[in-house]
């Protein structure tokens, strides 16, 4: 039969229209849902723009069914966006790139579906034009849209239309860049708050403004400088905070929360009702909107914590000022708890800020605090016993041990009776809790507490997974209290328990119920934390475990695995225990070789299943084997190269390409010259990283080190890269940020610092065997230094790494590079290091005097 209208992108063949396949794709039948989509798919590839129109056809069509509307609209909008985003990229590509008479037919069909009755439709129409807009604003395309979009504001045909405009008002908002918006920000939020006002009857358009102002708040700074606006503005705002529908409450107070953090500068004259609108909210409301009230006060703490920390900003102390209301809401709060559940609420939200603000006012929190606890701690309602103990764990964070030493004393012995208690959220939280005094004031625990302590954690192992989780963290944290120990220790506190806490902590891997909150990892993480903690006593029973682990492992290739939900299961288990293999072979060292052979069959085997997650800690523990047999690990290479390759091109899962980059920094270590037969390879694909866009760029600062270190360990066989590698870094050093922009700043720092690394590696590579053919590219090092000289933004590891390649030139190259080291701003650097109140830094600076001084 002929196909009309939207059915017309199937062909004259199809028994079927396009509404039947929209219905039939969401089906829960599976056959029939997969013959739809692929038909959708297959008129998708056959003619795209055909296709799009009768998508766009059916949305706005109001004698389609609901489901048929929303579900082209979804699908035309999947047509121009991915998660993924090179796919993103080609499909925003493949938009531009459609004629614009196609184009305009699209745009003026999803405007005209922004009027209809059906909330599916208008709803979905909605998203698609955000879609488009995101794509087309930044290129000037349809610079009609957001006053067109006003325009049906302000003289909507009826209240569907309202809603739906200022729905996709939020949406755009939410996808378009704040600056492209800018320069419309004066009329956005003129539409915007006229839909919020009280005086606006209909509640689903009231909600949609609220929306849409939430989204729209990054971009009206300019609004906000101005006094007279930025009081209408918040004035609507609070206002909308009282409103009948408590879903514009909610919105109302999540715009509260974002003011807060975009705009803490401007919070002063608006403070006094802020705090009292928030903790009526908390106190009086509807749940969610509550969250929202503490929410506000999380964030001010968040802001008030970087403003304290930075020596050029002011803070308010807003939450000093609050501090004893709030402590009195917060711990009401915590008595407000959901057992066995894991969802945000009241109480988990309050207990989140009550460690903020122990964070931001410090020492003071304690004094209005404590009164609750010692009322409460041996309550016999169990919640006002749960809640004193939360309180006290909240605040274990800000305070000096000085100021909660006493306290901390007398409360182990209270946290070790709750250990036993009936309740299994007391017990829960008292572990979390003593797992916090463990990681924050672990002398408490360690000089007087810690037999009883490891007692309770061992016994808690066997309870629900929950407890036993916090029972491992407060396990690893009291280990972690002598993992930072420069030397192994002969013996320590631990020496008499390690097989014991060995032996408790597989049994707890073992459980069956250890996928459960996250019991198995936190076992292994305590165990891992035990491992390297391990005084020399200690290091015989580290090493009986290898082959433990090790058969472990293998077990693990014999799971079945009839679907992916089991295949992730093996990942996860493959990947905890190459990362506790990695532990053990860190800490053996040499001892380690005996199970170096069968440790490296094992992770091949793994590196076969093509998981990432067990790709990076395969990747970490060879490079623990590398470490550990040095030279001998050059018979692993022909085997394990392939993997590595891999592992260096993985572009998409930039983590496995930054531990790859690791690993071959520890095999250079290891092999020395013998690294060289793998050299090009490894040369060639880390030079095409540094080339591709697609990488994530925090990798290639790194890469850039890698450089300084293979050349650090193969010496004069380095000279054959040399020319190219040092055309990237000169062209990496040359980088630019804008000055404004914090994250760039910081990265540039670390490029710097990797830079200066990786001229260090190689004059000290080169050094004995072939100095000179380095001298060339002093002139590219000196001004790369001047740089760095006249940069006021510059970091301390920077400027000591810096003052760190001014002393390897002289140390290098001798009188050959004197006169160039003569100059003001060389000595200029180095005599400012001298003075630093850093030691390394002071240390830098006094050997590369020293080095320049043997110039003269």
């Amino acid at each position: 039969r002929r196909v009309h209208g939207s059915n017309s992108a199937f062909g004259r063949s199809c028994s079927m229209d396009l509404t039947q396949f929209l219905c039939n794709a969401q089906t829960l039948d599976p056959n029939v849902r997969g013959q739809a989509q692929e038909a959708l798919t297959r008129a998708e590839e056959q003619n795209l723009p055909v296709f799009l129109v009768s998508l766009v056809a059916e949305l706005a069509n109001d004698q389609k069914p609901p489901e048929s509307r929303q579900m082209a609209g979804i699908i035309l909008k999947n047509t121009m966006t991915s998660k993924d985003e090179e796919k993103k990229k080609r499909l925003e590509i493949q938009w531009t790139s459609l004629d614009p008479q196609t184009k305009g037919a699209i745009k003026q069909q999803v405007l005209s579906t922004l009027e209809s009755s059906t909330r599916e439709a208008r709803q979905t129409a909605a998203q698609v034009c955000a879609r488009i807009a995101a794509i087309e604003l930044p290129l000037h395309a349809w610079d009609d849209l957001v006053p067109t979009l006003l325009h049906f504001v302000q003289h909507a045909k009826n209240d569907f239309q309202k809603e739906a405009t200022l729905t996709c008002i939020g949406y755009i908002c939410e996808e378009s860049d704040a600056e492209i918006l800018q320069r419309q920000s004066n009329a956005v939020l003129t539409a915007v708050v006229q839909g919020m006002r009280k005086e606006e009857p209909n509640g689903d358009v009231r909600f949609a403004a609220a929306r849409a102002l939430l989204c729209s708040l990054e971009f009206v700074r300019g609004n906000m400088e101005n006094q007279d606006e930025r009081n209408y503005l918040m004035s609507q705002v609070c206002e909308s905070t009282q409103a009948a529908d408590a879903r514009v409450r909610e919105v109302a107070m999540q715009s509260l929360v974002k003011i807060a953090a975009l705009y803490y500068d401007k919070l002063k004259p608006y403070m006094q009702a802020l705090f009292g609108v928030t903790l009526e909210a908390v106190r009086k409301d509807e749940e969610r909107v509550g969250l929202q009230g503490i929410e506000f006060w999380s964030t001010i703490c968040d802001v008030e914590l970087e403003l304290i920390a930075d020596s050029d900003a002011t803070a308010e102390y807003y939450v000093k000022g609050a501090l004893g209301h709030l402590v009195e809401l917060l711990t009401s709060c915590l008595t407000k708890q959901v057992e066995a559940s894991d969802e945000w609420n009241l109480a988990t939200a309050a207990g989140t800020c009550l460690c903020l603000v122990a964070q931001t006012v410090e020492n003071d929190v304690v004094a209005p605090v404590m009164p609750f606890i010692s009322q409460h701690i041996n309550n016999a309602d169990w919640r006002f016993r749960e809640a004193a103990t939360l309180a006290f764990g909240s605040i274990l964070d800000g305070p000096s041990s000085e100021v909660l030493g006493a306290l901390v004393d007398q409360a182990v012995p209270m946290m070790l009776a709750h250990m036993k208690d009936e309740k299994p959220l007391v017990k829960d939280t008292t572990a979390w809790t003593l797992g916090r005094i463990a990681d924050l004031h672990p002398a408490a625990i360690v000089d007087k507490y810690l037999k009883p302590v490891l007692e309770a954690m061992v016994a808690a192992l066997a309870d629900t997974p929950g407890v036993a989780a916090k029972a491992c963290w407060c396990i690893q944290n009291l280990c972690n209290h002598w993992e930072d120990e420069e030397e192994v220790l002969p013996t320590y506190p631990l020496s008499d328990v390690f097989q014991h806490l060995v032996a408790a902590l597989l049994q707890t891997i073992d459980r069956d119920d250890a996928a459960e909150e996250h019991l198995r990892s936190s076992a292994y993480e305590a165990l891992n934390a035990l491992l390297s903690s391990a005084a020399a006593d200690c290091l015989a029973l580290a090493q009986q475990l290898v082959p433990v682990l090790l058969q472990r492992l293998d077990r693990t290739f014999q799971m079945a695995l009839a679907s992916g939900a089991d295949r992730q299961e093996q990942a996860t288990i493959q990947g905890l225990l190459c990362g506790a293999l990695q532990v053990a072979a860190r800490k053996l060292g040499p001892q380690v070789a005996p199970f170096a052979e069968l440790m490296m069959q094992g992770f091949l085997r793994v590196f076969a299943t093509r998981s990432s997650t067990v790709h990076e800690e395969g990747l970490m523990a060879v490079g623990a084997i590398a470490n550990a047999v040095g030279p001998d690990f050059e018979k692993y290479m022909p085997h394990f190269a392939p993997f590595l390759y891999l592992g260096l091109k993985n572009y998409q899962e930039y983590q496995v390409c930054n531990i790859a980059v690791g690993v071959v920094n520890d095999i250079a270590a290891a092999l020395g010259t013998k690294l060289a037969p793998f050299c090009d390879e490894i040369m060639t694909t880390l030079l095409e990283n540094l080339r591709a866009l697609e990488l994530n760029r925090d990798v290639k600062p790194v890469i850039i080190a890698c450089f300084g270190d293979i050349a650090l360990n193969i010496g004069g066989l380095f000279e054959k890269y040399l020319p190219v590698v040092m055309n990237v870094m000169d062209q990496a050093s040359k980088t630019r940020v804008p000055e404004h922009d914090e994250d760039m700043v910081e990265y540039l720092n670390v490029l710097r610092e990797n830079i200066c690394e990786a001229y260090t590696g190689i004059l000290q590579g080169l050094k004995t065997e072939k100095p000179d053919i380095f001298l060339p590219f002093v002139p590219q090092v000196l001004e790369f230094i001047r740089t760095i000289a006249s940069d006021q933004k510059v970091d301390e590891p920077v400027f000591r790494a810096c003052v760190g390649v001014i002393g390897d030139l002289a140390n290098v190259f001798g009188k050959k590079a004197g006169h160039a080291l003569q100059t003001d701003f060389v000595q200029h650097l180095v005599m400012t290091a001298q003075r630093s109140a850093e030691p390394a830094t002071k240390e830098a600076g006094r050997w590369a005097l020293e080095q320049l001084q043997a110039l003269v």
